[in-house]
């Protein structure tokens, strides 16, 4: 006898339901929890390393230039100073001196090389320690976000860590100091922690930072253009392996971007090129007497699609809150024009500034000065901009509501006319009334 066809579907229902059963009674392999990383951690990203083209020189006493052309492409600027020679000294823009272009502080200080400094803030002040001419800034307080280079009186150079606040630092043990951030040197090594944790650490940008030796008897100074054809700039990975590479055992970031510049007295003055650099017509409109003088006297220029002749004007060099500036003695006759070339051949990465003759203009000026006025303009401007949004909207709803309040005396004037009767006679009426004849 054959079950029928509804006694083998209840068959078939119980077979499941005892499989299902027997799997459930299995104990469970434990699944492999992926490893969480630490919130805002991040790491280096791989890139492959340039060949380099490094050219030194000696601009001046206990001063050595570096030019580094690699084929990421890149264009490095480098100066080590040594302060154990006589007459060498590295110092930070007096309070007095603050917001003026590198080629500006440069040149009225007579000093034979200058970078920009530390960050500024919201409303054009400095950030972190700050100091220059022995005193120190009135309104430069250490915090636990920056770090700062220092120079003591004993003429040496140091390094305070942003998690070392620093509020009360006796007068007497330094002269001159910028703030930055973050760390990228620590006690010779790459600060993988500091780089890790900051936003911008894998993106190539124009950079400027500094770096000091052990015994604190050399600085390092790099400034790297980018934002360029020529130079795409650095990641603080790159430069920080750079200044272990010249001998720095500590090194701190400085401000950045547009900001960046390099000046150097016997190399031709800014010897960068601040971001914002282009190519424009040989005899563009506008162009000064100087301009056309270089122009005239150009070796090589580029050739534009359209046939037309052009040079490379660099970027606009902006002002800045601080410097740093090397003082020493000139070097001897010849001095500036030793070089040293490590690697391979020059790159030719279209860089009107590589050896051919090229015709490079100086970084144009900017437009305005603003100079310190800008610390009281930019915190007007701020208010006015807050004011006047304010303003606008005080004013509408002033508006609306005297509009709602004129419509409502409108619509209630009607019923109040119609609603009042006279009760007695008119004045005229009343006294023809009270003189007529009898």
């Amino acid at each position: 006898m054959y079950p029928s066809r509804s006694s083998r579907a209840s068959l078939a229902v119980t077979a499941v339901l005892l499989a299902s059963s027997a799997a459930q009674a299995q104990p469970r392999q434990p699944q492999p929890q992926p490893q969480q990383q630490p919130p805002n951690r991040r790491h280096e990203i791989p890139r492959a390393a340039g060949a380099a083209h490094d050219e030194w020189s000696v601009p001046a006493l206990g001063v050595r230039y570096l030019h580094r052309s690699t084929t990421v492409p890149s264009s490095i600027h480098a100066l080590v100073v040594d302060l154990s020679v006589p007459g060498v000294r590295v110092v930070a823009t007096p309070y007095d001196q603050r917001w003026q272009t590198v080629g500006e502080y440069a040149s009225r200080n007579h000093v034979a090389a200058a970078i920009n400094g530390g960050f500024w803030g919201m409303f054009q002040r400095a950030s972190g320690v700050t100091a220059g001419g022995g005193q120190r800034w009135p309104d430069g307080e250490d915090d636990d976000e920056t770090g700062f280079f220092a120079m003591t009186r004993a003429r040496r150079g140091w390094i305070s860590p942003p998690e070392r606040l620093e509020d009360d630092v006796p007068a007497e043990r330094l002269t001159d100091a910028t703030s930055g951030k973050p760390m990228l040197v620590r006690d010779g090594r790459v600060d993988q922690a500091a780089l890790d944790a900051f936003p911008y650490a894998n993106l190539r940008h124009p950079r400027t930072a500094v770096g000091v030796s052990r015994d604190g008897r050399k600085i390092i100074l790099i400034v790297a253009d980018g934002r360029q054809g020529h130079s795409r700039g650095m990641t603080l990975y790159e430069l920080s392996r750079m200044f272990i590479e010249l001998g720095a055992f500590n090194a701190l970031n400085l401000d950045g971007g547009g900001s960046s510049a390099m000046y150097v007295e016997r190399v031709g003055g800014v010897v960068n090129s601040p971001s914002g650099g282009r190519w424009e017509a040989r005899m563009g409109l506008g162009a000064s007497r100087e301009d056309r003088l270089a122009h005239r006297h150009a070796s090589k220029v580029r050739t534009a699609e359209d046939g037309s002749e052009e040079v490379y004007v660099r970027g606009i060099e902006r002002e800045v809150m601080n410097h740093i500036g090397v003082i020493a003695p000139a070097a001897p006759v010849g001095g500036a024009g030793t070089t040293s070339p490590v690697g391979s051949a020059p790159v030719d990465s279209g860089d009107p500034r590589e050896a051919g003759g090229d015709v490079v203009l100086p970084p144009r000026q900017p437009m305005f000065h603003l100079g310190r006025a800008r610390e009281w303009l930019y915190p007007t401007l701020l208010g006015v901009a807050i004011a006047v949004p304010v303003a606008g909207l005080g004013l509408a709803l002033w508006w609306r509501r005297r509009r709602r309040r004129r419509a409502a005396a409108r619509a209630a004037a009607p019923r109040t006319a119609a609603s009042a009767e006279p009760t007695t006679a008119p004045p005229d009426l009343a006294r023809g009334i009270m003189h007529a004849p009898a």
